[in-house]
C-alpha cells in the first residue's frame, strides 16, 4: 500500500519551487538593471544593444511578476481544508497522477507518487471540476479515475 501523500507536503515542495523561480527571476531583473545602467559603452554601440536589453528586462519583469502571484496563491492555500469536489486548493488523486489545483508546475515526484500543479485556467481543470471521489474524466484520450480528493 502507497503511502498517502498530504496536501502539506505538495504544497511545501510547491512553494519552496515557486520561490527559488521568483528568486531566479528577480536576480536577473537586477542583474539586467544594473547592465542597462552601465555607462561603460560607446555611442555606437548603445543603441540596438541597449534596446534589446530593455525588452529582455521588461519579460523579466513580467515573469517575475507572473511567479510572485503564483507564489502568493500557493501562500494563501490552508493545507488543512478538506474538499469533497474538485475545485482550487485541492489535492486530487487519481489512478495516473496526483494533481494539484492551484497554479501550473512541472511534474515531480513525491513518495513514490507523481505530483502536477495545474491552474483552474488548465484545460484539464474543467475537465474535472465538480467531481468527487470515484467520478471519472476524460482529458487528451487519456482516462483517469479519482481515488481521492482533500
Amino acid at each position: 500500500m502507497k503511502k498517502k501523500i498530504t496536501k502539506q507536503q505538495v504544497l511545501d515542495i510547491c512553494i519552496q519551487k515557486q520561490e527559488e523561480q521568483v528568486e531566479n527571476f528577480d536576480s536577473r531583473v537586477n542583474s539586467m538593471k544594473l547592465d542597462i545602467n552601465n555607462k561603460d559603452y560607446s555611442a555606437s554601440q548603445s543603441e540596438d544593444r541597449q534596446a534589446g536589453k530593455t525588452e529582455l528586462l521588461r519579460i523579466y519583469e513580467r515573469e517575475l511578476t507572473f511567479s510572485t502571484n503564483d507564489l502568493n496563491t500557493l501562500q494563501s492555500i490552508d493545507p488543512t481544508v478538506e474538499y469533497s469536489t474538485v475545485q482550487p486548493g485541492a489535492l486530487v488523486t487519481t489512478d495516473q497522477l496526483l494533481f494539484f489545483i492551484a497554479i501550473s508546475t512541472e511534474k515531480f515526484e513525491i513518495g513514490g507518487a507523481t505530483v502536477i500543479g495545474i491552474s483552474a485556467r488548465a484545460p484539464i481543470y474543467q475537465a474535472m471540476l465538480g467531481l468527487a471521489k470515484g467520478d471519472s474524466f476524460k482529458f487528451n484520450d487519456m482516462d483517469y479515475l479519482i481515488e481521492a480528493l482533500y
